[in-house]
């Protein structure tokens, strides 16, 4: 699942790392948009969020999945959760792939073999990414939403592991039909 090219930095990327961006980058505006009415505000449902699945195949996706929550967050409150959003989803993105890796190191110690590696990888990217909505709910009640932090969060939360989930099952066949880490 990780090759040693597979380089986060943007200066190595050849043209067809930067297509590939630009396409998930796009699918990741157009399926947001597409369920725009679900896709923003204190409660939401955004099934692009199954595109950071992507980053456990490659880190190149990384990229594409920020840039495609930075355009998609313009819709919203602007310039502060185009940043805030893009910043949130590229940390927490690197973070996911990094947990995941400890993850299976650890299994693999204790020779938990109930879950494939790859299951362990979407799993923890699942909760990491429900965890982090606090990025998103301090941005919504930053910017003067009428919305409390607590409640806000626990809707975001529970909203972004359930369109996660739901994630995991179309990514994961997906996966083993199309490689995505090359």
């Amino acid at each position: 699942m990780h090759k040693a090219s597979n380089t986060i930095t943007p200066s190595r990327f050849s043209t067809i790392d930067m297509t590939k961006i630009a396409v998930v980058a796009a699918l990741y505006l157009v399926i947001t948009l597409i369920i725009a009415p679900i896709s923003y505000g204190p409660i939401q449902f955004r099934i692009s969020e199954s595109l950071n699945f992507l980053a456990l195949h490659n880190k190149r996706y990384i990229w594409a999945v920020s840039i495609g929550v930075f355009i998609a967050n313009f819709m919203t409150y602007g310039p502060i959760d185009m940043i805030v959003g893009s910043v949130s989803t590229f940390i927490f993105l690197y973070i996911g792939r990094w947990v995941g890796d400890q993850l299976v190191k650890l299994a693999k110690q204790s020779q938990f073999t109930l879950l494939s590696d790859q299951w362990i990888r979407y799993m923890s990217l699942t909760v990491i990414f429900a965890l982090s909505m606090f990025t998103t709910t301090t941005t919504i009640v930053l910017v003067g939403a009428d919305a409390a932090f607590l409640p806000t969060y626990i809707s975001l939360a529970l909203s972004e592991f359930a369109a996660m989930t739901l994630g995991m099952f179309i990514m994961y066949p997906l996966s083993k039909r199309i490689d995505f880490d090359r």
